[in-house]
């Protein structure tokens, strides 16, 4: 596994995994060198900041950008999907929506219907 440059020092974090535990991560040394050329190329936005507050916005911005496009990918492939469905059946979404609300209000009233036999 490539270590792009980076070096990890002694010292550690504590973090939260997404399983809700705190586990000890080591931490990361970031040559300046990895961000510097990107940093003097776009300085119109990093002004007179430090490469401290640079790194920061970029992973920020970064995190930001994926979870976008995670998003974006997730809403794209339900779109195609609920897509295929009204071509299979030639509904427009109007009647597919139509359709649902009059099956989950049969569903509703069956359900009330076994609930009091």
């Amino acid at each position: 596994m490539s270590t792009n440059g980076n070096t990890q020092s002694a010292s550690t974090s504590s973090v939260a995994s997404n399983d809700g535990r705190v586990v000890q991560v080591p931490d990361l040394n970031v040559p300046a060198s990895r961000i510097y050329g990107f940093v003097q190329l776009h300085k119109d936005y990093f002004e007179d900041h430090s490469l401290d507050w640079s790194l920061d916005e970029i992973l920020t911005r970064g995190m930001a950008e994926i979870t976008r496009q995670v998003k974006t990918q997730a809403k794209a492939a339900e779109n195609r999907a609920a897509g295929s469905l009204l071509k299979e059946f030639n509904m427009t979404p109007a009647q597919a929506k139509q359709l649902l609300v009059e099956l989950a209000r049969k569903a509703a009233s069956e359900a009330q219907a076994k609930a009091k036999a």
